[in-house]
This record gives structure tokens, C-alpha cells and sequence, in this order.
């Protein structure tokens, strides 16, 4: 996490002039095996502060750390010495023993600001806030040594630090100080991105994110990839998702284990109803980090939304056991998803129990609230369902799917004109909602408004001309208007979207009869009842065609 600066280790003028001909003249690499066996009794710290240092910037660790303690053995009360101790175990997130340098670099310097810096970089990594910022706030008031770094370091990491703990604006300050001493610095310039989509300010984000991919290319520990991860973001906020799903896609190519952008990018697509999408996305995000919380429970929301509920119920149930990461979620959101898919199963005391917790951890989750009211109304409890859904709609009043499901609950209730009232307030906030649309057709059809039912599921195939209930319900409009043909061919489409369905092949039997086709009739309502012995019109149904063909079979009498 960061950048590790070149630290000041006490250099003396002379020291490189004194040994870089050495290392020269024996024709050896610095850090080399053989250069430590050569010189490993060389009795000289600033030797062994120069190796660490260079071993360090080539990413050599654990040398760099080895050649720190000859030093520090050489010379133990020397600040800088402990500072650059400090600076190689951060690089190797080993963050208790970058604590203790840092610390120990403090006591013999006491006004060592990188040291104090290095010290909030390591709470930082062990991920206490408090104590690192309070280790960062004490390095810049102290500004004292700051080796050959700056300020800009310990601004950095109180704004990095601010931004996690959400403290926002405080947060932009200090990335803003930080760009006042470093104005290229890609990795301040990213989260200043990261903290302008926080604050819901994507315009100015975006500009921000592509200057830190064309800055000085210092990352630290991160890399293009979260420039790229927060334009996804601020491209989404500004509802454009074509650009942020090529945003996302970049931050990917350029990190591909990151389960966070993957679950990021997941989470955009269930957003634009691509459902087996996000499930690919949250999926891959799962075998990266298989404790990720936030990552199972988006699973389980795009398998509930494909009606996979048993593999729903699963990736729930691992979201609850995960570590606690939502994200912008919750967990009173898991456990609606979780009785989402409980119901699906037709679990539905089950699916109670869970939404019942869900609420009382969040009264004010309309979304919980809502879902109740459907369990309720799947046990039969039409009234507490309706006391549901009103709270739903209190808490938000403008939530489509919730005047959808109120209006189903006042059907059973046989309270049609009201129904119809809360199909049409739905449809005055989403005219494109099908599901509205087909619903509606039903209680005009119980209200002996045969017209306006045919025309409301007209509507909802004009939405979705693949829904086998405005299917369905055209045809019944049409049966009770008896244009016994449009109604046929309405069934069929009924019986090829759903083969199982017994009422679909029952009806179609219906409109065979009164077409006077009985064989075909009586293959309908056989059908039917292979599927569902119980059916009861499917019984009188076959029954009425058999004798009908009968008595159609018989030859008639001659006239006297």
C-alpha cells in the first residue's frame, strides 16, 4: 500500500565515491550472493545501509532486510538505519516489525517525520485507522527529518486513510495537499478519483482518474488498474454503462485477481438486468476470495433473478458465513435474498423466519418489507400481507414492484377496483413494466371488462412477447369475448412456453372443443391431466369431447 520513498540512511559523502570502484573492479552486481559471502565481515553501517537501500528499490526483500540488520548491528542507535528497516517490511507487509522499526527509529529521532509516516503506513496495513492517523497527523506536525521524501507521503496516506474510514471531505483535503507538493503523483490522483465518486461527483472524478494514469507512474502497491476500477465507477453513477463496463473490463485486463472489481463489475451488470452476466462476474470474484461476503451474496441475487433458487439459497447461506465485506450492502440484505430463494423453494415458514430478522434489523428496508408481504401472501395471509406492503410503501412510495405485489394481494382479496388502482399507480412510474401489464388484464377480466383485459395483455406481450401469462390472459379474455380461433392460438403460444403447464393445454383443449376439433381436444385435456390428474376441467373437458366425437362418429337415422 503506497509508495516507499528513497529513505535518508545516514549516507556519508564520500561512501559511494570509497566503494563504488569496488564493486566495480570485482565485476559484481550489488546484492549478489557472492558480494555478500565477499564482504559479510565488512565492518562498515553505511555500507550495509547503501546495499539495503539499493536491494530494496530492486524489490530484493529479503536481502534488503538482511543487509538492514548488518547495519543496524554495526550502528544500533541510528534512526535512519531503523527507518529503512521500517520501509523494506512494508514492502513485505510484514506491518507488526515495520511498527517496531518505525517506532524505534522515533526514539532515537524524535521529530523523524518519515519514521512517523512509515509508523502510520503500518496500522494502516493492519488496518487500525486511529492509531495510523494519528501516526501520519503527528508526522506532519512534527516536520522535522523527513529524509529524502516530503510531506506529501504522510498527506497521502491521511487522505487514503480518511477516505476508508469515510470521512470524505477530509479526505480530499489532505489528496488535495498531497497534489499541492506532487501534482503527478498517480496514486494520489486516483484516490482523489476514488473520493469524488464517493461523494457523488463522477464529472470531476473521471478527470482525475486519467491524469493518474498518465502521471509518474508511482503506484505503490496498486497500479493502473484502480484508476480504471473507480472511472467504472464514476461512468456508472453517471448512468453510463457502456463506459463503465470498458472501464471495468481495462481494470481487469490489467488485474485479473482483484475480486473486488470483479464483484464491482458483477454488480453493474445486475443493475442493467444482465443477470447471467453478473453471476460470471460474482462467480470469478468468489474463487479469488472465497470468504467474500459481498461477492456470494451477489451470486445468490442473480440466481434468485434466473430462478436458480436451491444455488440461490447455497450462495446466501456462504455470504452469511463470509467475512463481513457488503460492500454498499448489508446484511439484513442477505437475509432478504436468502428468503427470495427460500420462497422460490416453496419454503415458505423458512422464508418467513429469515425476512422477519431481515426487517428487524432494518425496519426501515422497504425492500424486506415487500418481500414479507409476498411470503404472507404465498401462507395465505391476504390481510398481514396487505399491512406489509403498506409499510413498504410508506417507507418508499415510489418502488414499482411493491404496487405490483399490492395489487395481487387485493385480487385474492377480490378487491378488484382497488387492485386495478394499484396496477394503474404503477404503471404512471414504469409504463414498460410487463409484469403490470399482465396482472392488470386479470382483474379487468374479473371485472367483466373483456376489452380492456385483451388490451392490457396485448400491452404486456408488447413488452415481453415471451410471458406465458399475457399469453394465458389474452387468451382468456379472448375466450370470454368467444373468438374461439385468436383464443386457440393464443394457448398454443401459452403451451410452448410452458409444455408443463396443465391449465395451458387445458385451455387449449377448451377452444379445441368449441371449435368442434375433438380429436385434437381430447389430446389437449389427456395432456393436461398426465400432468395434473387433479385437473377438473380437464376432466369434464375430456369427458365432454369423448362423447362429442361419439356421438359425431354415430350415423344418423334416415328421415321417414
Amino acid at each position: 500500500m503506497g509508495i516507499l520513498p528513497w529513505v535518508r540512511a545516514g549516507l556519508r559523502p564520500w561512501g559511494l565515491k570509497r566503494w563504488g570502484w569496488l564493486g566495480i573492479s570485482l565485476g559484481l552486481a550489488w546484492g549478489s550472493p557472492m558480494q555478500a559471502r565477499e564482504f559479510e565481515s565488512l565492518n562498515d553501517g553505511y555500507y550495509w545501509a547503501t546495499l539495503c537501500r539499493l536491494q530494496r528499490d530492486a524489490q530484493q526483500y529479503e536481502q534488503a532486510l538482511t543487509a538492514c540488520e548488518q547495519a543496524i548491528a554495526l550502528e544500533p542507535d541510528g534512526a535512519d538505519l531503523w527507518a529503512l528497516r521500517s520501509s523494506v517490511l512494508l514492502q513485505m507487509k510484514n506491518y507488526p516489525d515495520a511498527i517496531v522499526s518505525a517506532d524505534q527509529a522515533l526514539f532515537f529521532d524524535p521529530r523523524y517525520s518519515l519514521a512517523s509516516t512509515y509508523l502510520c503506513m503500518g496500522y494502516a496495513g493492519l488496518n487500525n485507522a486511529a492509531a495510523a492517523l494519528d501516526a501520519c497527523n503527528n508526522a506532519l506536525r512534527l516536520d522535522g527529518n523527513w529524509g529524502d521524501s516530503s510531506p506529501a507521503m504522510a498527506w497521502l496516506y491521511r487522505g487514503i486513510i480518511l477516505s476508508q474510514a469515510g470521512q470524505l471531505e477530509q479526505a480530499a483535503t489532505a489528496l488535495e495537499r498531497t497534489l499541492l507538493l506532487e501534482p503527478e503523483d498517480s496514486l494520489a490522483l486516483a484516490y482523489q478519483c476514488r473520493v469524488r465518486v464517493d461523494l457523488g461527483l463522477p464529472q470531476t472524478a473521471i478527470p482525475s482518474c486519467e491524469a493518474a494514469r498518465a502521471g509518474n507512474g508511482r503506484w505503490g502497491n496498486e497500479s493502473p488498474a484502480l484508476a480504471w476500477a473507480e472511472q467504472g465507477r464514476a461512468h456508472a453513477q453517471m448512468l453510463d454503462y457502456t463506459a463503465a463496463i470498458a472501464a471495468y473490463d481495462q481494470a481487469l485486463a490489467l488485474n485479473p485477481s482483484d475480486p473486488v472489481t470483479w464483484a464491482a463489475q458483477g454488480q453493474l451488470l445486475q443493475q442493467i438486468q444482465r443477470p447471467t452476466e453478473a453471476l460470471t462476474a460474482f462467480t470469478r470474484a468468489t474463487e479469488l476470495a472465497p470468504a467474500y461476503a459481498f461477492a456470494h451474496l451477489g451470486r445468490c441475487t442473480a440466481l434468485n433473478r434466473i430462478g436458480q433458487h436451491e444455488a440461490a439459497l447455497e450462495a446466501c447461506n456462504l455470504a452469511l458465513q463470509g467475512d463481513g465485506r457488503w460492500g454498499d450492502r448489508s446484511l439484513d440484505t442477505a437475509l432478504n435474498q436468502r428468503s427470495i430463494a427460500l420462497t422460490g423453494l416453496g419454503q415458505y415458514d423458512d422464508a418467513l423466519a429469515s425476512i422477519n430478522r431481515a426487517v428487524g434489523m432494518a425496519p426501515t428496508n422497504a425492500e424486506a418489507h415487500n418481500h414479507r408481504g409476498v411470503i404472507l401472501w404465498y401462507l395465505g395471509r391476504y390481510d398481514d400481507a396487505l399491512t406489509a406492503n403498506q409499510t413498504a410503501l410508506d417507507l418508499a412510495p415510489n418502488t414499482v414492484r411493491a404496487w405490483l405485489n399490492r395489487g395481487i394481494i387485493l385480487r385474492s382479496l377480490q378487491r378488484y377496483e382497488d387492485a386495478l388502482a394499484a396496477y394503474d399507480r404503477g404503471l404512471e412510474l414504469a409504463p414498460y413494466e410487463g409484469d403490470l401489464w399482465a396482472n392488470r388484464s386479470v382483474v379487468l377480466w374479473n371485472l367483466r371488462r373483456y376489452p380492456e383485459a385483451l388490451e392490457s395483455a396485448d400491452q404486456a406481450l408488447g413488452r415481453n412477447p415471451e410471458s406465458t401469462q399475457a399469453w394465458f390472459n389474452r387468451a382468456i379474455a379472448l375466450t370470454s369475448l368467444e373468438q374461439w380461433s385468436a383464443a386457440l392460438e393464443a394457448y398454443t403460444q401459452a403451451v410452448r412456453l410452458t409444455p408443463q403447464d396443465a391449465s395451458a393445454h387445458t385451455g387449449q383443449g377448451l377452444t379445441l372443443f368449441r371449435l368442434q376439433r375433438y380429436p385434437e381436444a381430447i389430446a389437449a385435456f389427456q395432456i393436461a391431466l398426465a400432468l395434473n390428474p387433479g385437473q377438473p376441467l380437464a376432466q369434464e373437458g375430456l369427458q365432454a369431447a369423448q362423447q362429442a366425437l361419439q356421438s359425431q362418429a354415430r350415423p344418423q337415422s334416415a328421415n321417414p
